[in-house]
């Protein structure tokens, strides 16, 4: 893959992914509790559409962005940056897995409306016991995906800060952001989600993951404008 085609597959991948986790938690309802298994059945159910399109978008656009981050290995070449990159592509393996979960959920969803409206409350009782087992392994793999990406890009940003590598923006150091950008998460999976909340963590981890959005489009058209 040539400078340009890295370039884009680094940006616009991780931008598809962000728009569907946009599209994803605008309708599971940002305010929703993770634990309210109910009120996240019949959300994933009633706006299905929605969430197949931004599933599909996370799916697509977290490979895509993979593909071109292993292509930029060498930039920073160095036991940090190669660390780096694999933590953060075994992160992206586990969200793309856990999507499989997301769209379970919107099928069990469907049948959760169907048994409460048809007042089958035993049926409508097991489907709610098995959507909070689902949703307890949703939560758990985003919270180990959430840890392996912030030590990934902890050593993404220990590498940068050792390379004369820049990104479009040119007065934001590629270092410092992806070294911010990893800490957050670290906080979160050590601090925020144990002692406070997983819902607060699951906001912050939000800033972390626009500053990754950030830090991949600004680098990506670094890359491109190099091919020219």
């Amino acid at each position: 893959m040539d400078s340009r085609g890295t370039g884009l597959t680094l940006s616009l991948g991780i931008l598809a992914a962000y728009i569907g986790y946009m599209v994803y938690q605008f309708t599971i309802g940002f305010d929703t509790k993770l634990d309210d298994v109910q009120t996240i059945l019949i959300n994933t159910a009633t706006d299905s559409t929605n969430i197949q399109i931004g599933t599909m978008l996370i799916v697509v656009g977290l490979t895509v962005h993979a593909a071109g981050l292993l292509n930029t290995r060498g930039t920073a070449p160095s036991t940090s940056e190669s660390l780096g990159i694999v933590c953060i592509v075994a992160a992206i393996v586990i969200w793309i897995a856990n999507s499989t979960i997301v769209l379970a959920l919107s099928e069990m969803g469907e049948k959760f409306i169907a048994a409460s409206s048809a007042n089958d409350a035993s049926t409508a009782g097991i489907i709610g016991l098995s959507g909070g087992f689902i949703q307890s392994i949703n939560v758990a793999a985003n919270i180990l995906g959430g840890l392996l990406a912030g030590i990934g890009w902890v050593f993404m940003g220990i590498a940068y800060r050792r390379s004369d590598a820049k990104g479009a923006i040119s007065f934001i150091p590629l270092g410092w952001l992806a070294l911010i950008q990893g800490l957050i998460l670290l906080v979160v999976s050590f601090i925020i989600n144990p002692l406070v909340s997983l819902e607060t963590g699951s906001q912050i981890s939000g800033v972390s993951f626009t500053l990754i959005v950030l830090w991949s489009i600004s680098r990506g058209i670094t890359l491109i404008k190099e091919d020219k």
